[in-house]
């Protein structure tokens, strides 16, 4: 098979636990002769290196240019994702895989997932998201109560990326179950196809530990070993406390952490701190910890150790405890999660309840004082690993598992209807705008899809030109509502109750469509009928559409995300008629956001869309545009009504609340910055017309060039 693997962490160039899983998946399919590709981020080495490091493995790197420069909201979650979509596409045109892989983490698939869903182009290839530890599963065991957007579209980004897999491993049956509910839960898909699959893992990945390993280093009899991030979900605070109460009952013991600070603290606070003042002054003598160190210097330190202790709340599937237990070490671990299915208690490790420090502290009492016991699950530990986790025997699983996927079923997208009648109707509104019609009127006629109606609704119009040019579009062909001047939304409704498509397409008078966007909507809808409307990426501009300046990635009806930011699109959308007619079209009541309010009422009504993630719409930016001179005056009366008007649109209004407390604190660190920048111009200005200007300006530049030659040294 041809394997690509996405993974923007791939070790030894960057990354940590996915990137380890990465390096020894290629390495355990190129050994079982599959060719292998992998995708990662442009790390130093990784190309000048990758082919010697890794025999057998082609490496290619991402292209940061390949995604937008600018996004609303998602940025730059979308970006790095649309910049592997792009990549990918390339280098499939070019080889053809038959399989690509990627973590569930970051959401680095969820373009490439949508892409699948929405096109026919990976229609032979077996998408594969491998589960590793979601990010909103992580913030929970970290106990972040904070939820910015961008953690909220990360949510619905990394779980759409597993529901629109064609197969999902996990490597623990724990974390499969925990996913596959928190997605039921939130209403983000189901999983198609889930199963557990091992990480692989090769006891000799281990010889670098083993060999910087002193043979004179003996086993101290008293040490306990963590080694990870300092992380609340790791438990390190729980081996603090249930280290004091070994000392407590006279076992003379040492604790040593050693790993990378995180901000998982109370309150986003350092977690080494935290857990050092957990520490009575009394036993500080028994504790140290140590920030990461290199693998020569962590081989010794296992070696020396008389038990690893991994006392997390949960974690997945991590790789410190496969090392750790390959090494032959004796292993103390809470049973939840990944590590709870990789010890066998009292075989290959000693198991405890999780977030119990007595029960940790009983094991580890029975582990540094049990010499025949320690020495009995040191020497099955590392058997354990080769049975669990041997390289060849997950390939050949995995080859099982993709066989068995079922082919997609292709659909004809140029489906017409069974009547005389069109499949679609775009609808269009106008009001004034003869400028700009004649350019949208040519892109819809520019459609691959043919089985099209336009139908022009002139609001009223009062310009002489936009009169003038009515009348013409009508003498060729095109169908024209008039009425009085009534606004955007009855304009529309006037069209939908005019329109005889089974699809209505509403579009402004002076946006474009690419040629493709109807033809790839309706096969998305013929392959998904129950969805409500196919929606694209859309693109700012202002002159001409080939030229954006901004973008805007939808990503669906969100019932929790709705109340705070329209996730759902833009007004271009193939909607299905009867939808529509059922929320009763669109609010007269609201002047602007009458787009976003049909988006919430499809929503409540259990409702989904999809995104083509291809950038297919084009929405013109103006001046004079509804955009300027209504929603940006009014926008937070708007807000407040689309609100008012969908108060039981949220499913957990703790997470709304959150997520709007984020943002208040955003705007609001926004305006003292910009308050801080003007503050300063005011000063620049006043100092530019004093005589210590080119005092003050020449001790600024040699400040910042004694700062950059600092950095260089510290770099090297």
């Amino acid at each position: 098979m041809k394997v690509c693997i996405v993974s923007r962490e791939f070790t030894p160039y960057f990354g940590a636990g996915i990137g380890t899983y990465a390096a020894n998946w290629a390495r355990a399919l190129t050994d079982a002769g599959h060719d292998v590709h992998v995708l990662t981020r442009n790390h130093e080495g990784v190309l000048e290196r990758g082919g010697s490091d890794y025999p057998g493995v082609t490496f290619h790197v991402i292209d940061p240019a390949d995604g937008p420069p600018r996004l609303d909201h998602n940025y730059p979650y979308a970006r790095h994702s649309l910049a592997v979509l792009k990549s990918v596409r390339r280098l499939h045109d070019r080889h053809g895989f038959d399989v690509i892989e990627y973590p569930d983490y970051w959401a680095e698939g969820h373009a490439l997932s949508q892409a699948k869903r929405t096109t026919s182009e990976f229609d032979s290839v077996t998408l594969v998201c491998r589960l590793h530890t979601s990010s909103a599963l992580c913030r929970e065991l970290d106990d972040d109560a904070t939820y910015p957007h961008y953690a909220a579209y990360l949510d619905i980004m990394e779980h759409e990326s597993i529901a629109h897999a064609d197969l999902v491993l996990s490597p623990s049956t724990d974390l499969l179950e925990i996913t596959g509910a928190f997605m039921q839960r939130h209403d983000l898909g189901k999983i198609k196809s889930g199963t557990v699959l091992r990480y692989p893992f090769d006891l000799d990945s281990v010889s670098d530990l083993r060999s910087a390993s002193s043979e004179e280093t003996g086993s101290s009899a008293n040490t306990v070993l963590y080694f990870g991030r300092m992380e609340r979900r790791k438990g390190v605070d729980i081996l603090a406390i249930a280290g004091q109460k070994l000392l407590e009952r006279g076992i003379d013991a040492r604790f040593a952490f050693v790993g990378g600070d995180t901000g998982s603290g109370p309150f986003g606070r350092s977690m080494r701190k935290h857990t050092r003042k957990l520490v009575d002054s009394k036993w500080t003598g028994h504790f140290e910890f140590r920030p990461p160190v290199s693998r020569a210097e962590l081989g010794p330190l296992i070696d020396s150790a008389a038990v690893c202790c991994f006392p997390a709340r949960w974690d997945n599937f991590p790789n410190a405890l496969l090392e750790a237990m390959a090494l032959g070490s004796p292993i103390v671990s809470a049973n939840s999660g990944g590590p709870g299915e990789i010890v066998v208690h009292e075989e290959s490790g000693l198991l405890c309840e999780a977030e119990d420090p007595d029960a940790l502290a009983d094991a580890l009492e029975r582990a540094l004082t049990d010499e025949a016991l320690r020495e009995a699950i040191a020497s099955n530990a590392k058997q354990r690993i080769a049975d669990l986790c041997k390289p060849g025997d997950v390939v050949a699983e995995f080859e099982r598992l993709v066989s068995a996927v079922p082919a997609r079923e292709s659909v004809v997208s140029q489906a017409e209807s069974s009547d005389e009648r069109p499949l679609v109707s775009v609808v269009v509104p106008h009001y004034n705008l003869a400028e700009f019609l004649p350019e949208t009127l040519a892109s819809i006629g520019r459609q691959t899809f043919k089985s099209i109606e336009i139908i022009v609704v002139d609001d009223g119009s009062t310009d002489p030109d936009s009169i003038a040019l009515i009348d013409n579009i009508e003498r060729e062909g095109v169908r024209v509502v008039r009425q009085p001047n009534t606004g955007l939304s009855g304009a529309r409704n006037a069209g939908l109750k005019a329109a005889r498509g089974e699809y209505v397409l509403p579009i402004d008078a002076d946006d474009i469509l690419s040629p493709t966007f109807v033809e790839k909507a309706v096969a998305v809808m013929r392959r998904e009928p129950e969805l409500a409307y196919v929606s694209a990426l859309v693109g700012y501009f202002r002159q001409s559409p080939s030229r954006h300046f901004g973008g805007w990635v939808p990503v669906g009806l969100h019932r929790d995300l709705l109340p705070i930011h329209n996730c759902g699109g833009c007004c271009m959308a193939l909607f299905r008629r009867d939808a529509l007619n059922q929320i009763g079209g669109y609010s007269r009541e609201l002047t602007s956001y009458e787009d976003w309010d049909v988006y919430c009422s499809l929503a409540e009504r259990g409702l989904h869309g999809a995104i083509i993630p291809d950038f297919m719409l084009h929405y013109r930016i103006r001046s004079d545009s509804l955009l300027r001179t209504e929603v940006e005056t009014r926008r937070q009366h708007l807000h407040a009504r689309v609100l008012a008007m969908h108060p039981d649109l949220a499913r957990d209004h703790t997470r709304v609340q959150r997520t709007m407390l984020s943002e208040q604190m955003e705007a609001g660190n926004l305006e003292r910055q910009g308050l801080r920048y003007r503050v300063a111009d005011k000063l620049n200005e006043a100092i530019k017309g004093s005589p210590v200007h080119g005092l003050v300006k020449g001790l600024a530049e040699r400040t910042i060039e004694a700062k950059r030659r600092t950095k260089n040294r510290a770099d090297l």
